[in-house]
């Protein structure tokens, strides 16, 4: 009897120093890498709101399949050296993917460095959907939004449709911004037609648009288009309505409608259009945004309103939790990518993507909505 019991007793041992230390992957871990600060830190901090809120919810919810999704949030402050350098220590740790990166110039690098094919680290929701971040396509590189060609092609074949023929492209001196003005011209050559003005801004606040303004002044094209992120698009506006300009402006989804209201007043953003790559956050037929604003008022900071850079963070996490259910046992980086390219014609709540081997763009939703009086994007 002693001895049975002395058994039990080292069983019951085991079993209680097991417990104690349980396997790390019963958390499973992600990061958000991203500019919480610098000229694009609002972007960053709202998408990190989307993300947060998404997490909490599906923790309340008992998680993935038991365990519990935990997000670590870093700073890279907009530069490309600091991103790498993040990704390179996420790898020596048991990170399973990393969400929503925001900056062409970081990921530019990240991509021609191949870090991604160094740590092995999928990478769920890419900011922007530059056409360069994606062809060729990257094994380890999952975008949710629709790409930026699919939404210069509406905004080009609106404008036209209106007799908005004369079209002047401010963008933003960096990879994105060349890119979209690469789109743009081909779309117009296609017509034949050319872009009417090319004028480049630096990604840097308290610009001088001086310059800028009088050519555009001179050479009065009757549609404008932005692209430019959202705090410099925000004063980039302020300047050219207190310069009496009035050709129409518009700008793909990165001018954020929150933002630029923020930054240039309601009044002056009052009637720009702007390209959506999300479905109407007012839209509460469809599940995706009804638990979106039902759990932005439960999980989000008290003074958080809706907007859609929060939308996409969030749709961004609902994504990568439907590849993790599919995964039978432990999550690993290598599950995760064949769990995601699994995941054909998958609706998220009344939001469809579409992966394979082959396609890693999921969404092809594009609309373009209406900034209104009172701010909201209407469409």
């Amino acid at each position: 009897m002693i001895a049975s019991a002395r058994k039990v007793l080292c069983y019951a041992s085991l079993f209680t120093a097991m417990a104690g230390t349980a396997p790390a992957w019963a958390d499973i871990n992600i990061a958000h890498v991203t500019p919480m600060s610098g000229p694009i830190g609002v972007e960053g901090r709202e998408y990190d709101i989307g993300i947060n809120v998404a997490i909490a919810a599906i923790n309340a919810e008992g998680g993935i399949a038991g365990n519990k999704l935990v997000v670590r949030t870093e700073d890279d402050e907009y530069k490309p050296e600091k991103r790498i350098s993040i990704i390179r220590s996420l790898a020596r740790t048991d990170t399973v993917a990393m969400l929503s990166p925001i900056g062409s110039p970081a990921m530019t690098k990240v991509l021609q460095d191949k870090v991604l094919e160094e740590t092995g680290i999928p990478v769920v929701g890419v900011i922007p959907g530059a056409e360069p971040l994606r062809h060729p396509l990257n094994p380890y590189l999952f975008h949710v939004r629709a790409g930026d060609a699919d939404q210069y092609r509406k905004l080009v074949r609106n404008a036209l449709t209106i007799g908005l023929n004369r079209i002047a492209v401010v963008y933003a001196d960096i990879p994105f911004g060349k890119s979209g003005l690469a789109m743009i011209e081909s779309m117009l050559k296609e017509q034949k037609l050319e872009v009417a003005v090319r004028a480049p801004i630096p990604v840097a606040s308290n610009t001088d648009y001086s310059a800028t303004l009088s050519l555009l002044e001179k050479t009065q094209p009757n549609l404008v288009v932005m692209v430019i992120p959202a705090q410099i698009a925000g004063e980039f506006l302020r300047a050219y309505r207190d310069r009496g300009l009035k050709m129409q402006l518009t700008t793909p989804s990165y001018g954020n409608p929150d933002t630029l209201c923020n930054v240039a007043t309601a009044a002056r953003a009052r009637g720009v259009s702007v390209a959506q790559v999300m479905p109407n956050i007012r839209n509460t037929t469809l599940p995706i945004v009804r638990s979106y604003q039902t759990e932005l008022k439960k999980y989000g900071p008290k003074d958080a309103k809706p907007n859609v850079l929060q939308f996409e963070g969030y749709v961004t996490v609902k994504v990568l939790a439907e590849g993790l259910r599919r995964i039978n046992g432990t999550p690993t980086r290598k599950s995760l990518i064949a769990a995601l390219e699994s995941m054909r014609k998958t609706d998220i709540g009344g939001f469809v993507v579409d992966y394979s081997p082959t396609k890693h763009t999921g969404s092809e939703f594009v609309d373009i909505g209406i900034i209104s009086n009172d701010c909201k994007l209407m469409f």
